[in-house]
């Protein structure tokens, strides 16, 4: 017995041994490995580092380089490019030797443009334009297109000043308004 009772206290004091050295050695391995992400986290930081400051870097580079565009206004899509300035461009259908137009609309608006004084040209298109509404006549001015008769009238009025009802008293402006509805909405087609 005693043989056994002393080789379990030297048994169990070897295991002990053992164990704090097993401990030992895996506080040494966590230190090591923490070691490790410590040194794998600032060289992780330094790179990011780098790659902004080399982001920053291009970014710079190419605002100095690329100087910002500034957007154009856009260009007016008329037909007429080398227009004058205040010069009434009117697109109607083409003339005949008799009559200045077929059109009682586009003799409405040749007519008004008469009236008025203003300085308009008659463009020789060959029917080949048509307003964005897909209607004639129409007019350019300044760049800028106006489509359908009353409202050409209507603008134009308003753009130069130039009312030719303004000596006619209230009444004679309603039965004005009146006879010009009655005559373009159901006389025109005769």
């Amino acid at each position: 017995m005693t043989t056994d009772t002393e080789t379990k206290p030297a048994a169990d004091q070897q295991q002990t041994e053992e164990k704090k050295v097993v401990e030992e050695v895996k506080e040494e391995v966590k230190k090591e490995e923490e070691a490790a992400k410590d040194a794998e986290e600032k060289t992780d930081d330094k790179a990011e580092k780098e790659d902004k400051e080399k982001k920053d870097a291009t970014t710079a580079a190419e605002k100095a380089e690329k100087p910002k565009k500034e957007v154009a206004p856009p260009k007016p899509t008329v037909h007429k490019a080398d227009y004058q300035q205040d010069v009434v461009y009117l697109y109607q259908f083409m003339r005949t030797p008799v009559l200045p137009s077929l059109s009682p609309y586009c003799l409405k608006v040749e007519t008004w443009l008469r009236l008025a004084g203003l300085k308009y040209e008659n463009v020789d298109h060959k029917m080949k334009y048509k307003s964005k509404k897909g209607q004639l006549p129409f007019v350019e001015v300044n760049g800028e297109e106006i489509a359908d008769s009353a409202i050409i009238i209507k603008q134009l009025g308003e753009r130069y000043n130039t009312d030719l009802d303004a000596g006619l008293t209230p009444e004679q402006k309603l039965i004005a308004h009146s006879n010009m509805s009655m005559i373009e909405n159901h006389f025109a087609w005769v």
